[in-house]
């Protein structure tokens, strides 16, 4: 049976119906964080193209969801940077995997950016395995510290 999948932005009826995906991809997200978060890309301009993704199953069904925002790179140039990616289908996650992976490069091109990147949380695991598989190549490691916020000066 052929898979198929329709992609369209994230809107804010979208918001909490995803939230199950997030949760499964980025298990210290709590739907607060995630409303605030999604509600900022569908909800509010924004100074940076930023946006969302939902991706459905042909039975109406959410699968799938990505965030991003365009920066520029000094290597690529234009890029579409997925902060979240979160894919998940009853009937296997590969499929929804490769056609979020389809609809963030349809958006990529439509924004005219050069190239795509993605970032995986935790270093990837199986899922690392299937980017490679689709042409996607690992190019950097994120470092990141949370800081304290600083205190007014009196």
């Amino acid at each position: 049976m052929t898979r198929s999948f329709a992609a369209a932005p994230l809107t804010i009826d979208d918001i909490g119906v995803a939230f199950p995906l997030i949760r499964a991809a980025l298990p210290d997200i709590d739907l607060s964080a995630w409303r605030s978060f999604a509600r900022g890309l569908v909800d509010l301009p924004s100074p940076y193209p930023t946006g969302g993704v939902a991706l459905r199953n042909e039975g109406g069904y959410l699968c799938g969801v990505l965030t991003y925002r365009i920066d520029r790179d000094l290597r690529h140039g234009t890029t579409l940077n997925v902060d979240v990616f979160a894919a998940l289908d009853v009937t296997g996650e590969e499929a929804a995997m490769r056609a979020l992976l389809q609809a963030a490069e349809e958006k990529a091109r439509e924004l005219r950016c050069a190239a795509v990147g993605v970032h995986i949380e935790g270093g990837g695991g199986p899922i690392a395995d299937r980017f490679r598989t689709t042409g996607y190549r690992r190019q950097a490691t994120i470092f990141c510290k949370m800081l304290e916020p600083r205190t007014a000066l009196a």
